[in-house]
């Protein structure tokens, strides 16, 4: 038997969502008896997650390793197999420990804990020596809950190092909890999605079904977020097009689940390390508030949401809002910049005048197009026509 043991709680920080991330999923996939304090598994429970991952699912974790990482090698060595190594991305090491997962081998003991000690932060660790330094994602968070006025680490640079079996455990929970890699103004981007830490909480105070549900309800968001990132990174366009989601409404029926509550990371490689750019709060709801007040506008609140999602996803507002930071910018993307903003107002918020917003930049950008000599403008005016028509008629 493997027992691990928490202490370090779950907060928002990337290094503890990673790690319960990585622990629940261990727990979704071996047999483990656990509580908010410890986990108690079979001794191979290692072998057996990394045995179970998914290869397509492997294959879109494209995220590159800082140049200073060395855990490509080194998680190897500390398995016995010093004549492997990977190149450095994650996809390649995690695809490496898949195939190898027959020598992954766990002690009997695992302590999730840190400790500051002089220069060094350790996890699972007595000394640095016996374990691997942290690759940079994993220090994203620059010791987030350790600095404080009272020590010394605010103006030290301290150096994180992690045991094997927390090495593999995290890993795990960046396979998990990985969306996509997304780039924007020559930038490159990673966004992971984790439950939220009173969502990890209420997790590991119930039982492996109820688990289970929620990682349905957060693989379904986790595509549906997959979707609408490869065409558009802007929030209030994630929120809504999640609000407005119907399937995840009968998922969370189907499940009989009241709420799910989750975290959005966007993280961003600068130089030798790596930095958060947000952190996104998303909640699920089985019977969201909006539709309450969607009853008002029509006799069917589902259809309406559903004619309302293909409008906001529709390819001439997506197109739009992706030319606002090019040379060649549609001459009404402010408008339709508006228009999503007012109707995050209305679906998010609840706020009313947010529908009336968003029609009304709907036509404010018909009027500005309609006459137009370009004839690409004028269709982009018919389009936003036939978009105020089809909600009209929801």
């Amino acid at each position: 038997m493997v027992r691990i043991k928490l202490d370090l709680p779950p907060d928002s920080t990337f290094l503890s969502e990673v790690i319960y991330e990585g622990l629940m999923f261990l727990i979704l996939k071996t047999s483990c008896e656990f509580n908010p304090k410890e986990i108690n598994a079979r001794s191979d429970c290692l072998n057996r997650a990394y045995s179970s991952l998914d290869d397509e699912r492997l294959g879109n974790i494209r995220i590159v390793m800082s140049g200073n990482d060395n855990i490509n090698a080194k998680i190897f060595e500390k398995l016995g197999l010093s004549n492997v190594k990977s190149r450095k991305t994650y996809y390649d090491l995690i695809n490496l420990l898949k195939e190898h997962s027959s020598s992954i081998k766990s002690k009997e003991e695992v302590n999730v804990e840190l400790k500051a000690f002089k220069k060094d932060v350790l996890m699972d660790l007595n000394n640095k020596n016996e374990g691997i330094a942290a690759p940079q994602l994993f220090k994203v968070d620059r010791y987030t809950g350790i600095s404080s006025l009272d020590t010394d680490y605010t103006s030290q640079q301290l150096t994180f190092y992690f045991s094997k079996e927390i090495a593999l455990i995290s890993l795990l929970g960046i396979y998990s909890s990985f969306i996509i890699s997304a780039r924007q103004q020559q930038q490159a981007y990673y966004y992971f999605l984790f439950f939220s830490p009173d969502e990890i909480m209420n997790l590991m105070n119930s039982d492996r079904i109820l688990l289970d549900k929620f990682f349905r309800v957060k693989d379904k968001v986790a595509e549906e977020l997959r979707n609408v990132l490869g065409r558009s990174t802007l929030n209030e366009l994630l929120l809504i097009e999640i609000a407005l989601n119907v399937e995840l409404q009968r998922l969370m029926e189907n499940e009989n689940l009241e709420k799910v509550s989750l975290l959005l990371f966007k993280i961003a490689p600068e130089g030798q390390t790596y930095k958060i750019y947000e952190q996104i709060p998303l909640t699920i709801y089985r019977n969201p508030a909006f539709y309450r007040i969607a009853e008002k506008y029509s006799h069917n609140a589902i259809s309406f949401c559903e004619q309302l999602g293909r409008a906001v996803s529709s390819d001439v507002i997506l197109r739009t809002l992706s030319s606002l930071n090019t040379k060649n910018k549609h001459s009404e993307a402010d408008n339709i910049l508006k228009a999503i903003q007012m109707l995050y107002r209305f679906v998010v918020l609840g706020d009313p005048q947010g529908w009336f917003g968003f029609l009304r930049e709907l036509h404010n950008s018909h009027a500005k197009l309609v006459n137009s000599s370009d004839g690409r403008e004028r269709r982009r005016a018919e389009n936003y026509l036939r978009l105020v028509k089809s909600i009209s008629y929801a």
